[in-house]
């Protein structure tokens, strides 16, 4: 049965008791009201905090070279890899007539094999991490010399290395080409006495004022096992000269050429 106004059968609003209106406390009515109404302008605030501090960072660190991580730029440390190209025939020097010369050369190829990373290692730490170049430490460089041939190499860091004064002079130092060529000589017993070590190396410097220059280091490093292969004797040469601002080649890949 409906009612006469409208529709609605008796049993659902009839019998409903009437229930006292809810009012809010003044808590909830301010709390409520206060989600209601926040201001845009206040909402905005963090951003504006945020833009304030990043403004400020770059006004106190003078638009220069200091790193800001989370802004990027700053200094390159990383350091490039070298890849020396090793020549496939180590040479065999016996001093002993009756050796066996078959079992001498795959002796003196593993040997080369071992003194490999430790070149790489070398020539690295001397040229090609900016972590030292920078600051003019080559102590890693020093730590593979024999305690013999320390102190000549100390003196000829400015031969052996990119330089004490690199960090002054240099933006970046690319690989470009290496090579190594061994002769191993043999005591009587057969054992690895002297490695020597023909080095070729070549490396692209980018300096400051933007120019280039090809970094040359050849020479030869003599290697003996003192608690472990280091160099106790080298005649090393310098031959950098200017280059060429690198052109892309057809390839894709930059060539560089000595200036005239």
């Amino acid at each position: 049965m409906e009612s006469a106004g409208g529709g609605y059968p008796h049993g659902v609003l009839a019998e409903a008791p009437e229930q006292p209106p809810v009012t809010a406390s003044r808590v909830e009515r301010r709390s409520e009201g206060s989600k209601r109404r926040i201001p845009p302008w206040l909402m905005a605030i963090p951003l504006v905090l945020v833009a304030l501090a990043v403004v400020l960072i770059l006004v106190l660190g003078g638009g220069g070279d200091s790193a800001i991580p989370f802004l990027g730029g700053g200094e390159d440390d990383t350091v490039p890899e070298l890849d020396f190209r090793v020549s496939p025939k180590t040479r065999v020097v016996a001093t002993n007539d009756k050796a066996d010369v078959d079992a001498l050369q795959t002796l003196a190829e593993e040997t080369g094999a071992e003194v490999t990373p430790i070149l790489d290692d070398l020539y690295t730490a001397a040229f090609l991490d900016p972590g030292n170049w920078r600051d003019g430490d080559y102590e890693g460089v020093f730590g593979h010399f024999a305690d013999g041939a320390v102190a000549a190499a100390r003196e000829s860091v400015e031969t052996l290395t990119l330089g004490v004064g690199a960090g002054d002079v240099f933006e970046a130092v690319t690989p470009e080409k290496g090579s190594l060529a061994y002769r191993v000589l043999f005591d009587p017993d057969g054992k690895p006495d002297t490695i020597v070590v023909r080095v070729r190396f070549r490396a692209l410097g980018e300096r400051k004022d933007g120019t280039y220059v090809s970094i040359v280091s050849d020479g030869q490093f003599f290697l003996r096992d003192v608690g472990g292969w280091k160099v106790t004797a080298f005649d090393v040469e310098r031959s950098d000269r200017e280059a060429k601002l690198p052109v892309p080649s057809p390839s894709g890949s930059a060539s560089v050429s000595p200036s005239a």
